[in-house]
Protein backbone atom coordinates (compact mmCIF):
# COMPACT_ATOMS: atom_id res chain seq x y z
CA UNK A 1 0.00 0.00 0.00
CA UNK A 2 2.80 2.41 0.80
CA UNK A 3 4.17 4.13 -2.31
CA UNK A 4 7.36 2.62 -3.68
CA UNK A 5 9.53 5.67 -3.10
CA UNK A 6 8.90 5.60 0.67
CA UNK A 7 11.16 3.16 2.51
CA UNK A 8 9.88 1.31 5.53
CA UNK A 9 11.90 -0.58 8.16
CA UNK A 10 11.76 -4.33 7.57
CA UNK A 11 10.00 -5.11 10.85
CA UNK A 12 6.98 -2.95 9.92
CA UNK A 13 7.04 -4.29 6.38
CA UNK A 14 6.24 -7.66 7.97
CA UNK A 15 3.76 -6.43 10.58
CA UNK A 16 1.55 -3.96 8.69
CA UNK A 17 -0.01 -6.39 6.15
CA UNK A 18 -1.42 -8.42 9.07
CA UNK A 19 -3.33 -5.37 10.34
CA UNK A 20 -5.52 -4.86 7.28
CA UNK A 21 -9.17 -5.45 8.18
CA UNK A 22 -8.26 -6.16 11.80
CA UNK A 23 -8.66 -4.25 15.07
CA UNK A 24 -5.20 -3.57 16.44
CA UNK A 25 -4.03 -1.95 19.65
CA UNK A 26 -0.47 -0.64 19.86
CA UNK A 27 1.15 -0.65 23.28
CA UNK A 28 4.05 1.78 23.52
CA UNK A 29 4.97 3.74 26.65
CA UNK A 30 6.98 6.52 24.99
CA UNK A 31 4.71 9.18 23.43
CA UNK A 32 7.32 10.36 20.91
CA UNK A 33 7.94 6.83 19.57
CA UNK A 34 4.21 6.11 19.45
CA UNK A 35 3.42 9.28 17.46
CA UNK A 36 6.45 8.82 15.22
CA UNK A 37 5.27 5.33 14.26
CA UNK A 38 1.81 6.70 13.57
CA UNK A 39 3.04 9.56 11.38
CA UNK A 40 5.99 7.93 9.62
CA UNK A 41 4.80 4.33 9.27
CA UNK A 42 1.07 3.78 9.71
CA UNK A 43 -0.41 6.83 7.94
CA UNK A 44 1.81 6.57 4.81
CA UNK A 45 1.18 2.81 4.58
CA UNK A 46 -2.57 3.28 4.46
CA UNK A 47 -2.45 6.45 2.34
CA UNK A 48 -4.42 4.84 -0.51
CA UNK A 49 -7.39 4.27 1.80
CA UNK A 50 -9.87 6.71 3.29
CA UNK A 51 -8.28 7.32 6.70
CA UNK A 52 -9.82 8.89 9.80
CA UNK A 53 -8.25 9.89 13.10
CA UNK A 54 -10.09 10.65 16.36
CA UNK A 55 -8.31 13.15 18.62
CA UNK A 56 -9.68 13.96 22.06
CA UNK A 57 -9.38 17.37 23.83
CA UNK A 58 -7.89 20.69 22.75
CA UNK A 59 -4.77 20.19 24.91
CA UNK A 60 -3.85 16.87 23.30
CA UNK A 61 -4.86 18.07 19.83
CA UNK A 62 -2.47 20.99 20.29
CA UNK A 63 0.35 18.69 21.37
CA UNK A 64 -0.11 16.34 18.41
CA UNK A 65 -0.35 19.30 16.03
CA UNK A 66 2.95 20.70 17.33
CA UNK A 67 4.55 17.28 16.82
CA UNK A 68 3.12 16.99 13.31
CA UNK A 69 4.24 20.49 12.29
CA UNK A 70 7.77 19.78 13.51
CA UNK A 71 7.85 16.49 11.63
CA UNK A 72 6.57 18.03 8.38
CA UNK A 73 9.50 20.48 8.38
CA UNK A 74 11.89 17.51 8.40
CA UNK A 75 9.80 15.22 6.19
CA UNK A 76 7.93 17.28 3.55
CA UNK A 77 6.94 14.02 1.81
CA UNK A 78 4.33 13.61 4.56
CA UNK A 79 2.39 16.72 3.49
CA UNK A 80 0.12 14.82 1.09
CA UNK A 81 -0.56 12.18 3.75
CA UNK A 82 -1.49 14.88 6.27
CA UNK A 83 -3.66 16.73 3.74
CA UNK A 84 -5.77 13.64 3.01
CA UNK A 85 -6.44 12.79 6.66
CA UNK A 86 -10.04 13.02 7.90
CA UNK A 87 -10.07 14.44 11.43
CA UNK A 88 -12.74 13.64 14.01
CA UNK A 89 -12.09 16.16 16.75
CA UNK A 90 -13.58 16.22 20.25
CA UNK A 91 -12.72 19.63 21.62
CA UNK A 92 -13.67 23.28 22.08
CA UNK A 93 -12.69 24.77 18.74
CA UNK A 94 -13.38 24.02 15.07
CA UNK A 95 -9.73 24.75 14.29
CA UNK A 96 -8.13 22.00 12.21
CA UNK A 97 -4.52 22.60 11.21
CA UNK A 98 -3.95 19.44 9.15
CA UNK A 99 -6.19 17.30 6.98
CA UNK A 100 -9.83 18.27 6.88
CA UNK A 101 -12.35 18.30 9.67
CA UNK A 102 -14.70 15.40 9.04
CA UNK A 103 -16.64 15.88 12.28
CA UNK A 104 -16.51 18.07 15.36
CA UNK A 105 -17.89 17.04 18.76
CA UNK A 106 -17.97 19.70 21.43
CA UNK A 107 -16.18 18.50 24.54
CA UNK A 108 -18.41 18.34 27.61
CA UNK A 109 -20.14 15.39 29.24
CA UNK A 110 -18.36 12.11 28.30
CA UNK A 111 -21.65 10.21 27.84
CA UNK A 112 -22.94 12.83 25.41
CA UNK A 113 -19.59 12.76 23.60
CA UNK A 114 -19.85 8.97 23.31
CA UNK A 115 -23.33 9.19 21.78
CA UNK A 116 -22.20 11.82 19.27
CA UNK A 117 -19.16 9.72 18.38
CA UNK A 118 -21.33 6.64 17.77
CA UNK A 119 -23.47 8.65 15.34
CA UNK A 120 -20.35 9.99 13.64
CA UNK A 121 -18.77 6.55 13.17
CA UNK A 122 -21.96 5.19 11.64
CA UNK A 123 -20.91 6.57 8.25
CA UNK A 124 -17.63 4.65 8.03
CA UNK A 125 -17.16 1.72 5.62
CA UNK A 126 -15.40 -1.64 5.68
CA UNK A 127 -12.54 -0.42 3.50
CA UNK A 128 -11.79 2.60 5.70
CA UNK A 129 -8.99 3.00 8.24
CA UNK A 130 -9.76 4.45 11.67
CA UNK A 131 -7.01 5.65 14.00
CA UNK A 132 -7.89 6.11 17.66
CA UNK A 133 -5.19 8.53 18.74
CA UNK A 134 -3.65 7.93 22.16
CA UNK A 135 -5.71 10.85 23.52
CA UNK A 136 -8.73 8.53 23.36
CA UNK A 137 -7.26 6.79 26.40
CA UNK A 138 -8.26 9.85 28.43
CA UNK A 139 -11.78 9.64 27.01
CA UNK A 140 -12.16 5.97 27.94
CA UNK A 141 -10.79 6.72 31.39
CA UNK A 142 -13.35 9.52 31.85
CA UNK A 143 -16.14 7.16 30.84
CA UNK A 144 -14.78 4.63 33.33
CA UNK A 145 -15.72 1.10 34.23
CA UNK A 146 -19.33 2.10 35.01
CA UNK A 147 -19.91 3.10 31.38
CA UNK A 148 -18.38 0.12 29.59
CA UNK A 149 -21.73 -0.15 27.72
CA UNK A 150 -20.93 3.05 25.80
CA UNK A 151 -17.42 1.82 25.01
CA UNK A 152 -18.87 -1.45 23.67
CA UNK A 153 -21.34 0.51 21.55
CA UNK A 154 -18.53 2.63 20.05
CA UNK A 155 -16.68 -0.49 18.94
CA UNK A 156 -19.89 -2.27 17.91
CA UNK A 157 -20.91 0.63 15.66
CA UNK A 158 -17.81 0.14 13.49
CA UNK A 159 -18.02 -1.81 10.20
CA UNK A 160 -16.98 -5.43 10.66
CA UNK A 161 -13.94 -5.29 8.36
CA UNK A 162 -12.71 -1.75 9.05
CA UNK A 163 -9.00 -1.43 9.80
CA UNK A 164 -8.89 -0.04 13.33
CA UNK A 165 -5.66 1.02 15.03
CA UNK A 166 -5.75 2.26 18.62
CA UNK A 167 -3.16 3.04 21.26
CA UNK A 168 -2.99 1.79 24.81
CA UNK A 169 -2.64 4.48 27.44
CA UNK A 170 -1.95 2.52 30.62
CA UNK A 171 -2.46 -0.56 32.72
CA UNK A 172 -5.71 0.32 34.47
CA UNK A 173 -8.77 -1.94 34.68
CA UNK A 174 -10.48 -0.17 31.80
CA UNK A 175 -7.48 -0.92 29.57
CA UNK A 176 -7.75 -4.64 30.27
CA UNK A 177 -11.41 -4.54 29.24
CA UNK A 178 -10.67 -2.58 26.06
CA UNK A 179 -7.92 -5.05 25.11
CA UNK A 180 -10.69 -7.65 24.76
CA UNK A 181 -12.18 -5.59 21.89
CA UNK A 182 -9.08 -5.87 19.70
CA UNK A 183 -7.92 -8.73 17.46
CA UNK A 184 -4.22 -7.92 17.66
CA UNK A 185 -2.00 -6.33 20.31
CA UNK A 186 1.30 -4.93 19.01
CA UNK A 187 3.80 -4.34 21.80
CA UNK A 188 6.75 -1.99 21.31
CA UNK A 189 9.32 -1.72 24.07
CA UNK A 190 12.90 -0.64 24.51
CA UNK A 191 15.59 -3.25 24.01
CA UNK A 192 17.24 -2.93 27.41
CA UNK A 193 20.08 -5.20 26.28
CA UNK A 194 21.30 -2.44 23.94
CA UNK A 195 20.14 1.13 24.75
CA UNK A 196 17.10 3.40 24.86
CA UNK A 197 17.21 4.03 21.09
CA UNK A 198 16.62 0.37 20.15
CA UNK A 199 13.14 -1.19 20.22
CA UNK A 200 11.55 -4.64 19.96
CA UNK A 201 8.24 -5.27 18.18
CA UNK A 202 6.10 -8.27 19.15
CA UNK A 203 2.59 -9.21 18.04
CA UNK A 204 -0.07 -11.06 20.02
CA UNK A 205 -3.26 -12.42 18.43
CA UNK A 206 -6.01 -12.18 21.05
CA UNK A 207 -8.06 -15.03 19.55
CA UNK A 208 -5.20 -17.53 19.83
CA UNK A 209 -2.15 -18.28 21.98
CA UNK A 210 0.19 -16.98 19.28
CA UNK A 211 2.79 -14.45 20.40
CA UNK A 212 5.54 -13.63 17.94
CA UNK A 213 8.51 -11.31 18.07
CA UNK A 214 8.61 -9.70 14.65
CA UNK A 215 11.91 -7.86 14.94
CA UNK A 216 13.67 -4.70 16.00
CA UNK A 217 14.22 -1.13 14.90
CA UNK A 218 16.21 1.87 16.08
CA UNK A 219 15.73 5.61 16.28
CA UNK A 220 18.29 7.53 14.24
CA UNK A 221 18.23 11.30 13.76
CA UNK A 222 14.63 11.41 14.94
CA UNK A 223 13.50 8.78 12.44
CA UNK A 224 12.75 5.05 12.43
CA UNK A 225 15.45 2.89 10.86
CA UNK A 226 16.47 -0.73 10.42
CA UNK A 227 19.21 -2.12 12.62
Amino acid sequence: MMSDHVSMPAVFDKVLPTLNGMRTRIVCKRPFIRDLILARIILPYFSDKRTFIIIYSEALYRKFTKFFESLLLKCPDLNSTADNLNVIKVGKSLECKFGHLFAFIEQGDPLEEANELIRCLDGLKDDDVLIMHSSMGFFFELLGDNNIKEILEIFSSLPSDITLIGFKSGERTIDSLINELYDIIVRIHQDSMIDELHYVVSVEWTFSDSLREFGRFRIKDGNIADL
